[in-house]
């Protein structure tokens, strides 16, 4: 197969993507009848339908200038498939190990989040016992107690948010109509939790407080640890926060606003679940999010790459 890689950034940012990218081009050359090649600008390449697929590191954001976007609407408009590396949805791992997230990559197909089935798996391989084994993982028993709800803020400009920023809705828009349907479904406290790399500044997060004061239903969260904010919740809401998977190895119900999530089928999707939700079977889930983590140490290994690349190529939407 013809293999595409993209680098359409500068500076450090340009070197992390090179790093990144080269690995992926070891993962996919491991099979000899691959060739892998780099692109840095596909407005000077004419031969870019020639490829099989493309490979990104990240995806679009609202926030890129008008060179990027340019650039990434480009491929999207090939309509060829695209492999998108990010982080692992596994953060324990590297919490455990101490070693910066970016060492545990994650790949999905056509889009940044994981649906049912655009990202490599094996039924025949539990490759969350192996992971569990080796760390030492335990999953905690569902809640059976919590009083509050905890809603997950992310960063409104993040990639996960596409499908709301390029749709003209927002996610300020999306906030203020979740909030009051919320409010419809159930009488309990809300506690807002905003992103770690957004807490100083969350602008929506101020807005909501001030626009809902009046409810006395609406908190904003005052712990720097997501397990302290998670005692006491009855469930754990977001549009398709990451730290979603955390709440449900914690025992937390979650119920994710997406189409597009990182828990699968052991999330509700429906507000009107708030106060009847399921506790839904993780261990499916468990072992098909091992499967978007990948460790760095751990595609060292030839036949580790091999075995991801028939992988990953078996998963071609």
């Amino acid at each position: 197969m013809k293999i595409c890689g993209l680098n359409f950034f500068s500076g450090l940012k340009y070197n992390r993507v090179q790093k990144q990218l080269s690995q992926i081009k070891k993962i996919f050359e491991s099979e000899s009848k691959n060739r892998f090649s780099f692109i840095e600008d596909p407005e000077k390449h004419d031969q870019l339908k020639l490829f099989d697929f493309f490979v990104t590191c990240g995806d679009i954001k609202v926030t890129f200038n008008k060179y990027l976007i340019q650039n990434h609407l480009k491929i999207k408009n090939l309509k060829k498939p695209q492999l998108i590396r990010d982080v692992t949805y596994l953060r324990v791992i590297p919490k455990i190990k101490k070693i910066d997230v970016n060492f545990f990559p994650r790949f999905t197909w056509d889009s940044i989040l994981p649906g049912e089935k655009n990202f490599p798996y094996d039924p025949n391989y539990n490759r969350w016992e192996d992971i569990k084994k080796k760390y030492n993982l335990h999953v905690r028993d569902y809640q059976k107690q919590g009083d509050k709800i905890l809603f997950l803020l992310q960063i409104p400009t993040d990639a996960s948010l596409n499908e709301l920023n390029f749709n003209g809705k927002g996610y300020l828009d999306f906030m203020l109509k979740t909030i009051q349907k919320i409010f419809e479904h159930t009488d309990r406290k809300i506690v807002l939790r905003s992103h770690p790399l957004n807490k100083e500044n969350d602008i929506v997060a101020k807005f909501l407080i001030n626009y809902f004061s009046k409810s006395k239903k609406l908190f904003l969260s005052t712990y720097d640890s997501l397990d302290d904010d998670l005692k006491n919740i009855k469930c754990v809401i977001s549009y398709n926060s990451s730290a979603t998977v955390e709440a449900l190895f914690s025992g937390v119900n979650v119920i994710n606003l997406s189409k597009m999530h990182p828990c699968f089928s052991a999330a509700s999707n429906n507000l009107s679940d708030i106060e009847n939700l399921k506790e839904l079977d993780r261990s499916n889930f468990l072992n098909k999010i091992s499967f978007l983590h990948w460790e760095s140490d751990e595609l060292e290994s030839k036949v580790n790459r091999k075995y991801l690349c028939n992988l990953l190529i078996k998963s071609i939407p």
